[in-house]
């Protein structure tokens, strides 16, 4: 009968791993008792009979751990004279609550090397002097051996074929060509056997499939020590790969931490087991080999180990799992380490290998005992090749002459043999099948050269990457047309294709070489005409540097497609003539400097405010687009000449004043921004405080409220239905608006500066999932690129310079794929804005860690996430004097790793009866070092007030006069009292080191009454999302308060 697998082998987990165990009679201190001899035990242990006051009080209570990875309360270790008839000595024990009376381990095994039939149950000591691994009688077989065969252990080389040499004949028909290179190996000498592994699967091919049934090799390396474990798998599945690295962890216990790639395979089950025993997992970059370079390494040798054994026994593809055991046994115990000078053998058990006679290659001839021989008179021993070795018990597994064709070959574990390392039976036997083969004539077949490969590869690359884009036009395509079909059906009227308005720079000769380039490039000039941009007459240079105060500048074309996220048949050409404003120099040839008023545009968080108002007081919000902005306004400061493009004029020594403000010019933006605020005042119109292009009018008869934002070109309305058609009037008045203004009306949607915002079922939603699927494939199509780069033939990179490479060769645009994620950010998703506030802090020292990160976030915005909401009320009683506003704050002290800078993370919202309305959040990195944790909070705090609480404040002041209730709820009561009493000896430094001011605070908060502090609980604080990684479920429960308005009761009394 087989004995019950109980643990592994050598430390190699593999199908025929198992512990063998018997009964044998004995005595221990005198008492006769039953030994269980158990080759799987970890320690030798007696039963809690045993255990009596003398005992207790002579041995220690401890933990011990098993084979199977648990742990067990027990008393000693004790040491008692244990007498089995053949043997008789001392042996340490423990005692606990085992089911016998006692078991004798590895450890008793190792020290003892008794010889053991395993089958029979017999056990007896080695005679004195005689080698251990010997074969009794064998000389009646094979009387007269060769003294070549004689020798026992056969050298490193014969053993693993690692490193090359050129004279070996398996080396150079393995096709192993060279040496590993030398690479620098990290410091590891913290660590101890255990702490840290990795695991990987290696697939020999498609449809390969081991004599044992396995189709994939589980390889588990420990990194303190280099110790390698395989395991065969015969489904690459969580499950599969879950229960072999038990198995392998088996006697071992779990490790601290565990590196693996991002395959589905390392999830599920495996996750399960990491999540349990609290094992920190690391992940490598998907489509990054260098991220698992250690693991990757050592899969490209053990790939050249295993070609080597098989072509040195002479075996095929199906024994690749017994090939690799061999050579993870023979690299454990042989492999010297470059660093560490030691093989992972010595760094794991603190001593040298002794080879004990099973430094024996794979493959070759041995002569094994027949316990079954078919007659008295037939030979005792018979012979077969080596497949495999073990120590614990020390042993090797043969397979016979009579299964070396056979389909169901049958492997044999046998201790006694002799084995003649310098034989190899099969390869001989491939030989003269080669030599046969050889004597046939073969007809000639044309093989094509190494560079016509490569061309006609190339050819095939190149048609494949053509197919690939004409499937995505098609795609394209399809998606437009159904977006056609079903909107028709839902309003048989005309269809208008959601648009980003994205526009990507196109090559200025290639744009005019185009018939819509052109058109574009005229239609821009006949603009620039009719707003007056430039007098009609052209000066000469000496003219106009006559001129007082006289300015240079040079004008250019800018070509651009528009709707560039469309199909081609939407795509538009646009055309743009610019200034170069980098450049702008005088009379005397000197660059100069402008002096005008700073502006800025309307601030984000100030349009979702004005669009939450507009859901509370349930305004109409309407957008629109102003046609050439910049050239309403007239050019203010010193008079400036421009030299116009080739296209317009041909002369070079001729110039023209300019009137309007042209776009490139610096102070374009500002006099556009007090153009369009003297425009405005004609109407009754007036800045809110602390914005420079967000407007409010009141109407005091009927009590109403408009709002208006302009950014740039693009412009925000709300206001009441009666004023709607009035003040759309009065805009075209003043500016040119040659399209109609969009209205959101319930079920339908408008876009602004990207934004969709949409109205349905009573809630006004803010998203961007058009933009959001942009930034997902925009970054999917560049890290192809990428890769197609470095894996290119001509790109010889090792795995740790694939990184490298993209930095220094900027083969991956990180800005362009961070600023993408910071505008989603900044707009509609908040939930990201931590993570991606991490990855721009690595924007110029790009590594891996920002690049995993990068990438997490990504394949994170493809999980559906719900939109932003503000619930329409309409009839507040109170009407914008019922609205207050609630603010968190909150900061994650140090949280920087590098730096040990603190993060600040701050969320503020309207509240209007019992709903709650998100308009500002923010996640940054603070200026300054903190010292504690309340200086980190102290400062986030008066960033909220500042730059968050009191703009909102400002907003609603200007809306209408009277007092409003702002609320900080803040999670550290040790700032709080520090405000509420207006000093701390311990923070006081922080009015010189940060400009941070307690009598400030004291003075905002305990005296003027402006703003009301009160606590919150950490898990309760919103703000803690923008300051630091928090669990998947902490993470969705905080998104969830921090996004849907509370409806049902007030979470806080104003």
């Amino acid at each position: 009968m087989e004995p019950p697998v109980m643990g592994v082998v050598e430390g190699v987990a593999h199908e025929g791993a198992r512990s063998r165990l018997f009964y044998k009679h004995g005595k221990v201190s005198g008492s006769k008792i039953d030994f269980l001899i158990d080759s799987g035990a970890s320690h030798n242990f007696l039963g809690s009979r045993f255990l009596d006051a003398s005992v207790k009080s002579s041995c220690d209570e401890c933990m011990v751990e098993l084979a199977g990875g648990q742990r067990m309360k027990v008393h000693g270790p004790i040491v008692l004279a244990v007498d089995l008839g053949f043997w008789i000595g001392n042996v340490e024990f423990y005692i606990g609550p085992i089911r016998m009376d006692a078991i004798l381990g590895w450890k008793w095994l190792k020290m003892v090397n008794p010889k053991i039939d395993w089958q029979k149950g017999l056990m007896e000591t080695r005679p004195e002097g005689k080698e251990i691994c010997t074969l009794e009688n064998v000389e009646e077989v094979v009387p007269e051996l060769d003294g070549k065969n004689q020798s026992v252990a056969a050298s490193e080389h014969e053993l693993t074929h690692m490193p090359m040499q050129r004279d070996c004949e398996t080396c150079v028909v393995a096709k192993i060509k060279r040496r590993p290179a030398r690479r620098l190996e990290k410091d590891v000498s913290a660590l101890s056997f255990n702490d840290e592994v990795g695991i990987d699967l290696v697939e020999p091919g498609r449809n390969v499939k081991s004599v044992d049934g396995s189709k994939f090799i589980l390889t588990h390396i420990d990194r303190a020590t280099g110790w390698v474990t395989l395991a065969g798998l015969r489904a690459k599945t969580h499950t599969a790969v879950a229960d072999a690295w038990k198995s392998v962890q088996a006697g071992r216990g779990w490790p601290k931490v565990l590196r693996t790639d991002d395959g589905n395979e390392f999830k599920g089950d495996v996750g399960r087991l990491v999540r349990e025993h609290l094992i920190k997992h690391e992940v490598g970059i998907p489509y990054r080999p260098n991220s698992h370079a250690e693991q990757e390494r050592f899969h490209h040798t053990l790939n050249q180990g295993i070609r080597a054994n098989l072509v040195q026994a002479g075996l095929g593809k199906r024994w690749f799992m017994h090939a690799a055991q061999h050579f993870a046994f023979m690299t454990n115990r042989l492999h010297v380490g470059r660093k560490s000078g030691k093989t992972p053998f010595e760094l794991r058990r603190g001593e040298k290998w002794s080879p004990r006679n099973l430094s024996l290659p794979f493959g070759c001839k041995v002569v094994y005992k027949d316990d079954q021989p078919d007659n008295k008179y037939a030979p005792r021993g018979k012979v077969g090749i080596l497949v495999g070795v073990g120590e614990h018990p020390m042993a090797i597994l043969v397979l016979p002459r009579d299964d070396w064709t056979s389909e169901t070959p049958k492997v044999i574990r046998t201790q006694d043999f002799k084995a003649f390392t310098h034989e190899f039976p099969l390869k001989g036997i491939e030989r003269e099948m080669v030599s046969l083969s050889q004597q046939e004539e073969l007809p000639e077949v044309d093989e094509p050269s190494a560079v016509e490969a490569v061309q006609d590869l190339d050819r095939r690359i190149d048609a494949l990457r053509a197919r690939e884009a004409e499937l995505e036009k098609e795609i394209e395509a399809l998606k437009v047309r159904v977006v056609d079909e079903e909107r028709a059906a839902g309003t048989g009227g005309p269809v208008t294709i959601p648009q980003l308005n994205l526009t990507t720079l196109l090559k200025t000769g290639a744009a005019l070489a185009s018939e819509q380039g052109r058109a574009a490039m005229e239609k821009e000039v006949k603009s620039m005409l009719r707003f007056g941009v430039w007098d009609e007459n052209p000066l000469t240079l000496e003219e106009a540097r006559r001129q007082p105060g006289a300015r240079f500048v040079r004008t250019h074309f800018i070509f651009g497609l528009k709707f560039a996220e469309m199909p081609e048949e939407f795509r538009k050409v646009k055309c743009r003539l610019v200034a170069g404003g980098n450049r702008i120099w005088g009379s005397d040839g000197a660059a100069t400097n402008d002096i005008f008023d700073y502006e800025t545009p309307a601030g984000l968080s100030a349009i979702r405010m004005i669009i939450a108002v507009a859901a509370i007081l349930g305004l109409q919000i309407v957008s629109f687009d102003i046609s050439s902005a910049y050239l309403h306004a007239d050019l203010s400061g010193p008079p400036t000449f421009a030299y116009l493009p080739r296209e317009i004029c041909d002369s070079k020594d001729t110039v023209v004043r300019l009137r309007k403000a042209l776009y490139g010019l610096p102070r374009s933006g500002s006099d556009f921004s007090q153009d369009a605020r003297r425009r405005l005042q004609k109407f009754q119109w007036k800045l809110v405080h602390g914005e420079k292009n967000v407007y409010v009018r009141r109407n005091a008869a009927s009590s109403s409220v408009a709002l208006l934002a302009l950014y740039v070109d693009d412009g925000l309305l709300a206001c009441r239905e009666e004023e709607r058609p009035g003040i759309i009037e009065e805009l075209k008045q003043e500016f040119l608006i040659e399209k109609a203004p969009e209205l959101l009306t319930e079920g339908g949607s408008l876009r602004f500066l990207g934004t969709s915002i949409s109205l349905k079922n009573g809630s006004v939603s803010l998203a961007n999932q058009e933009y959001q699927d942009v930034v997902i494939r925009e970054f999917e199509q560049d890290i192809r690129r990428v890769l197609r780069a470095v894996k290119s033939p001509s790109e010889k990179l090792d795995g740790e310079e694939v990184l490298n490479y993209q930095v220094i060769w900027k083969t991956l645009k990180v800005r362009e794929h961070v600023g993408r994620l910071m505008w989603l950010a900044r707009t509609v998703r908040p939930d990201i804005a931590y993570a991606v506030g991490m990855i721009a802090r690595y924007v110029d020292k790009w590594n891996v860690a920002a690049e995993r990160l990068l990438v997490r976030v990504v394949q994170y915005l493809k999980t559906p996430r719900e939109a932003l909401e503000y619930h329409v009320l309409g009839n507040l009683k109170e009407g914008i004097r019922g609205v207050n506003i609630l603010g968190y704050t909150d900061a994650d002290f140090a949280g920087c790793p590098e730096s040990r800078v603190s993060t600040s993370g701050r969320a503020t919202y309207l509240v209007a009866g019992d709903y709650k309305y998100l308009v500002d959040w923010s996640s940054r990195k603070q200026r300054f070092v903190s010292s504690s944790t309340s200086e980190s909070e102290l400062a986030a705090l008066e960033e909220t007030v500042q730059l968050s609480l009191f703009p909102a404040l400002s907003f609603l002041r200007s809306i209408r006069d009277g007092e409003f209730s702002v609320i900080l709820m803040c999670d550290n009561q040790a700032v709080m009292r520090a405000i509420e009493m207006g000093y701390s000896p311990k923070l006081h430094h922080m009015a010189i080191t940060r400009a941070t001011d307690l009598a400030w605070l004291h003075q905002v908060c305990e005296k003027q009454k402006l703003v009301k502090l009160a606590f919150v609980k950490t898990d309760e604080n919103v703000a803690d999302l923008m300051t630091k990684a928090l669990f998947p479920e902490g993470h969705i429960k905080c998104w969830e308060k921090l996004r849907v308005p509370q409806t049902g009761r007030r979470s806080v009394e104003f």
